[in-house]
C-alpha cells in the first residue's frame, strides 16, 4: 500500500474531491453501521456530518436521506454531483456499536487518523465489537420478563416460572430463524411456545399470582428501541423512518400477539389482558424488579457490561418517579412516565460524561424498564377476541390504545428533553471540540 508524506495525508483529508468515493464509502458504512444497530435518524445524520468534517467535506455539499432500509448521500458542487447508497436489510439493536462509532471519530479527531487508517477501523468495527452469545443473551430476556412480573406486583413463584416460560419462548423463536423460517414468523413460534408453557403453569398450580407469567413472559419479543426511535424521528421530523419503525413494530408486536393467541386458542381464555399493572403502592419489590428489567433488556441491546448498573439505576430511577407520582400525587400513566423519563435523561446527560460514553446508550436501555410496548399487545390481543369482549371489554381495550400512544409519546419526549432543551449548547460545545481538534491538525508538520 502507498504510503502518504505528511503532506499528502493533509491534503486528503482537506481537500474534499480527493479520493471522494473512498469518503462517501465510508460515510455509508457508518450510517449503515448505525441504522442497523438502533441508533435514530437524527443521530445517524450527526454521526455522518461529523465523519464528513473529519474527512474535509464541507455540510453544504452533502445532501443525506435516511430512510429505514436504506442511506443516500449526495454530494453537490457547483456542475458535479455524485449519488451513492447502501441497503440496511438486518435490524438488531446494538449500543456498543454505537458506541464505538462515535468513540473512534473523535479519537480520528484527536489522533489526526489518516484517511486510510480510519477507513480500515470503521470496516473493522463489525469484526472487533464483542456480543453476547445466544445463551446469555436468553437468561437476559428471561430475567427482564420475570423483573417486569415482579414489579408489576409477582412473587418469587412468579418470577421463577416467568424466567422458565421466557427462556422457552425466546429459544424456540431463535431454533425456529436458525432454520430458515421467517422472522415474524419465529416470533410468533416464540410468543406460543411461551405462552403454552406458563398456560400450563397457571392451570396446574392453583397460585394467583401466576397471571403476572402470563402478562410477562412474551415482553422481551417487544421491540423498545424501534418504537422508541420511530417517536423521535417522527417528531424530528424524519416522517419517513419513523412511520417504516412504526410499522415494523406492529408488525413484531402483531405476530407475538398471535403465537400467544394460537396458544389459548383451546383454552378457557384467563382474563389477563384485564389484570392491572398499575401501581397502588410503593414497594421495595418495585426497585428489584426495574433494576433487574433494565439491566437484563441492556443485555439483549448488547451494551457494554460496564454500563449495566448504571442502567439498571437509570431504570429504577425513572420507574420510581413514575410509580411515586402516579400512586401519592395521582398522575396518570402518560404523564408520570414523561416525568420520570425526563428527569433520568436529563440526569444520564451528566452521568454519561463521567461513564465516558454516550448519552442515548444508557439513556434508551434505562427508558425500557417503563415497557412502553406493554399496553399494545393487550391492546392487539384484545383485537383478536372482539367478538367475544362485553361492552367493558371494549372500553378497557380502547382505554389500552390510547393510553400505549401517549405512554410511548411520553417516553420518547422525556428521553429526547436533554436534547430538545439544550440543543444549541450541545451543538455549540461539538463544534468548538471539533475545531480545537482541527487547530492542532498541522501542529506537527515541522518537526
Amino acid at each position: 500500500m502507498k504510503q502518504f508524506t505528511l503532506k499528502e495525508k493533509n491534503e486528503v483529508l482537506e481537500n474534499p474531491f480527493i479520493h471522494i468515493h473512498r469518503k462517501l464509502d465510508i460515510l455509508l458504512n457508518i450510517g449503515k453501521l448505525l441504522m442497523e444497530c438502533g441508533a435514530d435518524t437524527n443521530r445517524i445524520i450527526e454521526e455522518m456530518l461529523k465523519a464528513a468534517t473529519f474527512m474535509g467535506i464541507p455540510h453544504d455539499y452533502l445532501n443525506i436521506h435516511i430512510s429505514y432500509t436504506t442511506i443516500m448521500v449526495n454530494l453537490l458542487h457547483k456542475e458535479r454531483s455524485i449519488t451513492v447508497f447502501r441497503k440496511t436489510p438486518v435490524h438488531v439493536p446494538n449500543m456498543a456499536m454505537i458506541n464505538a462509532v462515535s468513540k473512534l471519530t473523535w479519537r480520528a479527531f484527536e489522533r489526526h487518523y489518516s484517511l486510510t487508517t480510519y477507513e480500515q477501523l470503521i470496516s473493522k468495527l463489525d469484526c472487533t465489537i464483542p456480543v453476547y452469545p445466544d445463551w446469555i443473551k436468553g437468561i437476559a430476556c428471561a430475567l427482564g420478563s420475570a423483573g417486569l412480573a415482579f414489579l408489576y406486583s409477582g412473587d418469587i413463584i412468579a418470577f421463577i416460572v416467568t424466567v422458565i416460560c421466557s427462556l422457552i419462548g425466546y429459544f424456540g423463536r431463535t431454533l425456529s430463524v436458525r432454520f430458515g423460517c421467517n422472522e415474524y414468523v419465529g416470533i410468533a413460534i416464540g410468543g406460543f411456545a411461551a405462552m403454552v408453557s406458563a398456560y400450563g403453569f397457571y392451570s396446574h398450580i392453583e397460585q394467583d399470582s401466576l397471571v403476572y407469567v402470563l402478562v410477562c413472559c412474551t415482553l422481551f419479543m417487544i421491540p423498545g428501541v424501534p418504537l422508541i426511535n420511530s417517536v423521535i424521528d417522527t417528531i424530528n421530523n424524519h416522517i419517513l423512518s419513523g412511520i417504516t419503525r412504526a410499522i415494523r413494530t406492529i408488525l413484531i408486536v402483531g405476530s407475538m400477539t398471535l403465537g400467544m393467541a394460537m396458544a389459548l386458542y383451546f383454552s378457557p381464555m384467563p382474563a389477563f389482558s384485564f389484570v392491572d399493572i398499575k401501581p397502588h403502592v410503593l414497594t421495595i419489590e418495585q426497585i428489584i424488579g426495574a433494576f433487574t428489567a433494565a439491566a437484563s433488556f441492556a443485555v439483549l441491546f448488547n451494551a457494554p457490561v460496564r454500563l449495566l448498573v448504571s442502567i439498571g439505576i437509570g431504570g429504577v430511577l425513572c420507574v420510581f418517579i413514575r410509580n411515586l407520582l402516579t400512586v401519592e400525587f395521582g398522575f396518570s400513566i402518560p404523564g408520570a412516565t414523561f416525568v420520570g423519563a425526563a428527569v433520568m435523561s436529563v440526569i444520564y446527560v451528566k452521568v454519561s460524561t463521567w461513564l465516558r460514553t454516550s448519552s442515548t446508550i444508557i439513556i434508551v436501555p434505562s427508558a425500557i424498564a417503563l415497557m412502553p410496548g406493554i399496553l399494545y399487545y393487550r391492546f392487539l390481543f384484545d383485537m383478536l377476541h372482539i367478538n367475544a369482549l362485553s361492552e367493558s371489554g371494549l372500553l378497557h381495550m380502547v382505554q389500552n390504545s390510547v393510553t400505549g400512544v401517549l405512554t410511548i409519546v411520553s417516553i420518547a419526549i422525556g428521553v429526547a428533553i436533554p436534547n430538545v432543551l439544550a440543543q444549541k449548547y450541545l451543538k455549540a460545545r461539538k463544534e468548538r471540540r471539533i475545531q480545537q481538534y482541527l487547530a492542532t491538525r498541522h501542529i506537527n508538520d515541522g518537526q
